[in-house]
């Protein structure tokens, strides 16, 4: 399920603004405010969807039956966003209901499959391997609908070709799920009642929870930023448009490739600092960005290859201390609540990654950016700063709240001593 999900993401966080600009009659600023809205409205629908899916049970268990609800909605606002009839004048109304709509469906479907993620192991290490091989085959997805898009004559052509393979793939992913993989949510865990308000009780009841919630948020907007902005760079400031599918094909299959090295790295190092250890060599690699000028390909090569093996470890390490928290509370309150505290993590993501690229497109059309060309020197410097500098300055931030990130092997191991006896 991860591939076909995360081929979705690519064209909906890279090149969605840019598709709906040139041939949809949508401005950037209406991109930008479409944005924030949608993130505000998964600020109530995530929650609600993991509260739903902690507490019914359905014939195929908790999280199984939402992945089969949520797939077709996917399948048709993929196909009306990105296979749209190329002759109308669809303009931001048309775009606004139908990502609504994809975004609905992508809640249905994520929250409980990373929950079902989180409670296929309990040990520390298996943990880190299993989010860390999900996300690989997520950036499968990512490379795969980055080579589809090169593959298209135009712009048209290429998202076509992503909405036929996701609709494709998505319908036999998802039940290949439904029928391999089995839940191990044990219901004396399971919540009575829907009630946010013990989520939130347990935020403020453990540090933790809200410096690991603040550090995604904003780690998050710092990948989210250079990936709004991603065609704009290439088209404008490197002066290269028809190189953007290369240069992410260049950047996502070497995280893929690293994969395997975080994967051995996570059983000899804690969590927390490989993920801090991931974030300082991204910063360090991307500084570099800020002395690319046009034509710089070769550079701008480099800098894709060498900051894309840092991708995996940022998108899979927090994913599994996530699962490591969950059993905290677990212990604490007595009830698991996997999908609803992911269903919080994931409006920190979602949030970050809207309020940050919404925000930098709102910055841009300030500024008269053109997507086309003519621009001046002042918006090509306020594109590499919001591409380049902003996001190192995030990363430091969430660097200092998790270096002395307090969970680590030794206390896990104890939690899960403690989950064991209460059985």
């Amino acid at each position: 399920m991860a591939a076909p999900l995360a081929a979705l993401y690519f064209p909906v966080y890279i090149f969605l603004a840019d598709f709906y600009v040139r041939n949809y009659n949508v401005t950037l600023a209406e991109i930008g405010v479409i944005f924030l809205c949608i993130r505000l409205f998964d600020a109530v629908s995530d929650p609600i969807m993991g509260l739903v899916s902690d507490r019914f049970k359905t014939p195929l268990g908790f999280r199984r039956f939402w992945l089969v609800l949520g797939m077709p909605l996917v399948m048709i606002s993929t196909i009306a966003l990105f296979w749209p009839d190329s002759e109308a004048s669809l303009g931001s109304f048309y775009l606004m209901v139908w990502l609504s709509l994809l975004t609905v469906g992508w809640t249905i479907m994520m929250t409980p499959y990373f929950a079902l993620g989180a409670e296929i192991s309990s040990n520390y290490s298996e943990r880190s391997r299993i989010t860390l091989y999900r996300e690989a085959v997520a950036l499968v997805g990512t490379v795969l609908a980055a080579v589809l898009y090169s593959m298209g004559k135009n712009d048209l052509e290429g998202m076509k070709f992503i909405a036929l393979f996701v609709i494709t793939i998505l319908p036999i992913s998802v039940l290949s799920c439904v029928y391999f993989v089995n839940e191990k949510v044990r219901p004396k865990f399971v919540p009575k009642r829907l009630d946010l308000s013990k989520i939130f009780s347990a935020f403020r009841s453990e540090p933790m929870f809200i410096r690991l919630l603040i550090a995604y948020f904003v780690n998050g907007a710092a990948n989210a930023l250079p990936a709004a902005l991603f065609v704009f760079f290439v088209g404008q400031r490197l002066g290269a448009p028809n190189l953007a599918g290369p240069f992410l094909l260049v950047y996502f299959g070497a995280a893929i490739i690293a994969t395997p090295v975080w994967v051995r790295l996570s059983r000899i190092i804690e969590k927390h600092r490989l993920w801090c250890y991931s974030m300082i060599y991204a910063s360090g690699v991307f500084f570099s960005v800020v002395f690319i000028s046009s034509g710089d390909l070769l550079a701008f090569f480099i800098i894709c290859l060498l900051s894309g093996f840092a991708l995996s470890a940022d998108l899979a390490i927090p994913s599994s201390i996530q699962a490591d928290l969950i059993d905290i509370e677990t212990v604490k309150g007595g009830k698991r609540r996997t999908a609803t505290f992911f269903s919080v993590w994931s409006i920190a993501t979602k949030g970050s990654i809207a309020i940050s690229s919404g925000l930098a497109i709102l910055i841009l059309s300030y500024f008269d950016f053109d997507v086309v060309g003519n621009n001046s020197r002042i918006s090509l410097g306020v594109l590499t700063a919001l591409y380049a500098i902003a996001p190192i300055i995030l990363k430091l931030f969430a660097i200092f709240l998790m270096w002395n990130f307090g969970l680590n092997k030794k206390y896990q191991q104890k939690i899960q001593k403690s989950l064991i006896e209460d059985v």
